[in-house]
């Protein structure tokens, strides 16, 4: 990757890839707003997300949170990602990976609505008692730019269109790839797994002694295991479920022969 020289370039490269996986390796981010309470300022929470096969942002937030009251009247955000909060390999916090993601912050509703929950709470099945309790809903954030930093001097904006996936002709099927990958391919996951993440996780409680697919999309697939969760990048992005197949023999292969 090369540095950005220009502050408005927009110029598609591969970094988009990168700035993708970066957000869908992590789960929380800062969510930035414009503070009703404090009149001209910028307000950042800490806020679980997870993204759409098409790596739109979704959060869930209480309607008496001040996040969402900022949204409310003022849509414009930002959600901030760090892949090390404190340093980076080399101990210089100004070397890992972080992402930006600039946009326009909307209440779901709908067919879209019953998608987020169904993603979120996957990721997040502690947050189905939410809404009863804490009266939560889920907004999406449509990007309008991207600042992905790769490290230092590594630095890009990545247009919305450029961010953005299309939507794969098989997402509609996903369900069946993951509920065919959990019953029948849960030995290949575990060899995949500890290649991808270095050893398998130290503690395993009853019913989780082999990992479990939560969810794929066009770039890869994420895994519970031990408590933990892992995203695998594919090699490309999948546009056929023959696609995601090969991706998932591949895989397979390069673990068993590590």
């Amino acid at each position: 990757m090369t540095q950005d020289p220009s502050p408005n370039p927009d110029t598609p490269t591969d970094v988009q890839t990168d700035a993708r996986r970066l957000m869908r390796t992590m789960a929380a981010g800062v969510l930035a707003s414009h503070s009703v309470s404090v009149e001209g300022y910028p307000l950042g929470s800490l806020v679980p997300y997870v993204l759409t096969p098409e790596s739109r942002c979704v959060v869930y937030v209480s309607r008496i949170a001040q996040h969402t009251l900022n949204m409310k009247r003022d849509p414009r955000v930002s959600l901030t990602v760090a892949e090390a909060a404190l340093s980076g390999a080399d101990g210089d916090p100004q070397s890992s990976g972080r992402v930006s993601v600039l946009g326009d912050a909307k209440p779901l509703e709908g067919a879209d609505l019953d998608a987020a929950r169904e993603r979120y709470e996957t990721f997040f099945p502690e947050s189905r008692g939410h809404a009863d309790v804490h009266d939560f809903e889920y907004w999406q954030i449509d990007p309008a730019r991207v600042r992905y930093i790769g490290g230092f001097g590594a630095i890009h904006w990545i247009a919305a269109g450029d961010f953005v996936t299309p939507r794969a002709e098989w997402q509609d099927g996903e369900g069946g790839i993951v509920k065919h990958m959990n019953e029948d391919h849960r030995d290949a996951m575990a060899l995949i797994w500890q290649r991808h993440q270095g050893s398998r996780p130290a503690e395993l409680a009853d019913g989780d002694a082999e990992p479990t697919m939560l969810a794929s999309d066009p770039e890869g697939f994420h895994m519970r295991w031990g408590g933990r969760i892992a995203y695998v990048p594919y090699r490309k992005a999948c546009e056929t479920s023959t696609d995601v197949r090969k991706e998932m023999v591949h895989l397979t292969r390069g673990a068993r022969e590590a």
